[in-house]
């Protein structure tokens, strides 16, 4: 009987409680007891209620330990769904989730507590007699009203403001640091479309909107562009604060041809032998060909029959005689002979009288072995240091070349080439100031300074604003690496980007780690080929580069960020990938970092559970603590003043907000390196680079 009227009950129950609509009580809000304050409960749903029978409680039946591990209370909701009724019941999920027991149905809460909004934007009255808009609410079970707000000037923030029975409707603008601009509404959020701060760069516009207009763009004569080149002028075109400096041009006369330097904007008297009136000295003074010609060229009795070596016309090569012979019969005046060759002195045949002869060529601007080439192939040592410096250290003989009769040598000259400057010792490598590199540079036979094992990570910004100082920056380390090229105990690596490898398909601005830490000649190469690489990328995650570079070598505890949980923002890539970009650190090595860029610090790393469309995950504060946690570290960054100690701005909670981005306090950290300006003078860049190597590879030598 008792299993009848228990089968005869939970029928009942299902029938007017759906089993579908079980709800486990971790998802719902804890059950209150009590009926509705104030009101009186709803009519009592049509359901089997039980009342005052006793029957046996079936939950009796089970242990302590069955009830712990097997019997769940649940909660049905009960019709009419229009408000909210509900059953409790248990149920045994060790036998098939069977209902063992289940209560009467009874009146909960006004309103469903999960859905808490009922209605917005209800029209209402102001305690002043206005017009206004509420909201009605649910709130723990109780229907409740907001305050009622006067009707006001549409905002966007999801409401009808302005009591019109529209939301969020009508033009809205907004503001960022670069003025006022549109902005559009969805969803009860501002989207603001007014223009952002860019990249600076040299247009005579403040990009940036940071109240400076092309801030560490312009070049040495505050223009864009290249510096210029310098002009023999009086003007110190190339705005370095000499007047025309370093000018030689090449310049010729009707005898020859020489060079001539700028002085004081005017050049001045070409080197080239100037054409002389005619004298008697078997040299063709007046530049027409001719050797003494229209002249009477006189010689003493004591001369007669003595033979002078010559070489001049009528010979057309080798080497001939004239003599002293008497011009008349009483031999009382005299006159040199032309120039003649041997055999016609001598009456040998067979004999050409225009050649001379046939003797070893000599530096004399004539074809004395008659080979139709004038001084081929006359060099000599030649050395202008001190002499007890030759050969010793790094101190070497240079060479002078024969080039029509004159002993010197070609030197370049800026964009007219090259010209021939007598006496000049080419290749001759003279004692010079002791560097650290390792080797005798002063020539004195000691070697005062040697080279620690040094790993040298340069990254170089290849953004478009980089155009100017980019040659410099490659000019700069080659000449620097070439100084360095045959020490073993440094080694180099090159990171460089952002730009945009548009014959890869793939239009993202790409960090790339063109070599790692390796000898001199993979970096060479590395270096050289930035050269034919266009400058096409904008978004320059250079405090990313520093950081991925010094992840592997960085205490754990200093990481904000392990690099799995990190990805580039949807407008830049790296290659390698992120978990792969390692540089190979030697253990015991000096570390150091030189970054070459004209901007301030970025980051395109987005934050752990943030979407790729947000950056600025390595923040000035993040890097610092970084570099803080790698032992024997130095970073040295060559960028424009403006960016030494430079703040940025970004949107954070719907407002603009500053937030620095320099790159001085990244240089203080660590072991400390140094900030230098960037320029785009090879030979600053070249000294300043010699500077970081002198503070960080270089230990003297102990005697």
């Amino acid at each position: 009987m008792y299993k009848i009227l228990k089968y005869l009950i939970i029928l009942a129950m299902f029938s007017s409680c759906g089993f579908t609509d079980l709800m486990p009580s971790p998802t719902k809000q804890p059950l209150e007891e009590g009926s509705r304050p104030e009101d009186s409960p709803p009519p009592i749903p049509d359901v089997f209620t039980l009342i005052d029978i006793p029957i046996h409680d079936p939950l009796a039946d089970f242990t302590d330990e069955y009830k712990d591990d097997c019997l769940k209370k649940i909660f049905l909701r009960c019709p009419p769904y229009t408000e909210y009724w509900i059953a409790e019941a248990w149920m045994d999920v060790c036998d098939g989730h069977s209902i063992v027991d289940i209560s009467n149905c009874r009146w909960q809460h006004d309103c469903d507590p999960l859905d808490p909004l009922l209605e917005s934007n209800q029209p209402c009255q102001t305690e002043d007699g206005g017009p206004g808009i509420q909201d009605v609410y649910c709130d723990k079970g109780k229907v409740q009203l907001t305050e009622c707000s006067p009707c006001t000037e549409e905002i966007c923030d999801g409401k009808d403001n302005d009591c019109d029975g529209e939301i969020d409707e009508g033009n809205f603008t907004c503001e960022t640091v670069c003025g006022i601009g549109p902005a559009y509404c969805v969803d009860g959020e501002l989207i603001c479309e007014a223009e952002g701060p860019g990249e600076e760069v040299c247009d005579f516009l403040d990009n940036d909107c940071d109240g400076e207009i092309d801030e560490g763009q312009r070049n040495a004569c505050d223009d864009c562009g290249p510096v210029p080149e310098e002009w023999c002028d009086g003007i110190d075109n190339d705005c370095d604060g000499d007047i025309d400096e370093d000018l030689i041009q090449q310049c010729e006369t009707v005898c020859e041809t020489g060079y001539e330097t700028c002085i004081f904007g005017q050049w001045s008297l070409c080197t080239a032998q100037q054409p002389w009136p005619e004298i008697c000295n078997g040299e063709d003074d007046d530049c027409n060909g001719l050797v003494d010609d229209g002249i009477d060229c006189e010689c003493n009795i004591q001369d007669v029959g003595i033979l002078v070596p010559c070489f001049e016309d009528p010979l057309i090569c080798g080497q001939g005689y004239k003599s002293c012979e008497c011009k008349t019969p009483e031999c009382t005046e005299f006159q040199m002979t032309p120039c003649k060759p041997a055999c016609m002195i001598f009456n040998t045949q067979p004999c050409d009288p225009q050649k001379g002869t046939i003797i070893a060529e000599i530096c004399n601007n004539w074809d004395d072995n008659c080979n139709f080439i004038i001084d081929e192939g006359l060099t000599k040592g030649c050395y202008s240091g001190p002499p007890e410096t030759l050969n010793v250290g790094e101190c070497l003989p240079g060479i002078l070349t024969c080039v029509a009769g004159q002993w010197g040598s070609m030197v370049p000259v800026n964009v007219f080439g090259e010209v021939f400057v007598e006496d000049h010792c080419e290749g001759e490598v003279l004692p010079q100031e002791e560097i650290c590199n390792g080797k005798d540079d002063d020539c004195d036979g000691v070697i005062e300074e040697e080279l620690t094992e040094t790993d040298i990570v340069f990254i170089v910004d290849l953004s478009g604003s980089m155009n100017q100082e980019i040659d410099a920056v490659i000019g700069a380390l080659v000449a620097f690496s070439l100084s360095y090229q045959d020490e073993p105990n440094i080694n180099w690596s090159l990171i460089i980007g952002p730009y945009n490898d548009i014959g890869s398909g793939i239009y993202k601005e790409k960090l790339s780690l063109k070599t790692n830490l390796g000898p001199f000649s993979a970096f060479l190469a590395s270096v050289q080929s930035i050269g034919s690489m266009s400058l096409n990328g904008g978004y320059e995650p250079l405090y990313d580069a520093i950081y991925l570079s010094i992840d592997n070598i960085c205490d754990p505890s200093n990481l904000e960020y392990q690099k799995s949980d990190l990805i580039w923002k949807f407008t830049n890539i790296s290659d390698p990938a992120i978990p792969s970009f390692n540089i190979n650190w030697r253990e015991d090595a000096t570390r150091v970092v030189v970054v070459f860029t004209d901007e301030h610090g970025q980051s395109f790393l987005t934050p752990p559970g943030e979407s790729n469309t947000k950056g600025d995950a390595i923040t000035q504060e993040i890097l610092v603590n970084a570099i803080n946690g790698v032992e024997d570290l130095k970073v040295f960054v060559f960028s424009p003043e403006s960016s030494k100690n430079s703040t940025g701005n970004k949107v954070s909670n719907g407002a603009w907000v500053s937030f620095p981005t320099g790159w001085e306090p990244i240089t203080m950290a660590g072991d400390v390196g140094a900030w230098y300006l960037l320029s785009d003078n090879i030979n600053v860049m070249f000294n300043n680079l010699m500077e970081v190597l002198e503070d960080t590879a270089c230990s003297t030598s102990s005697e």
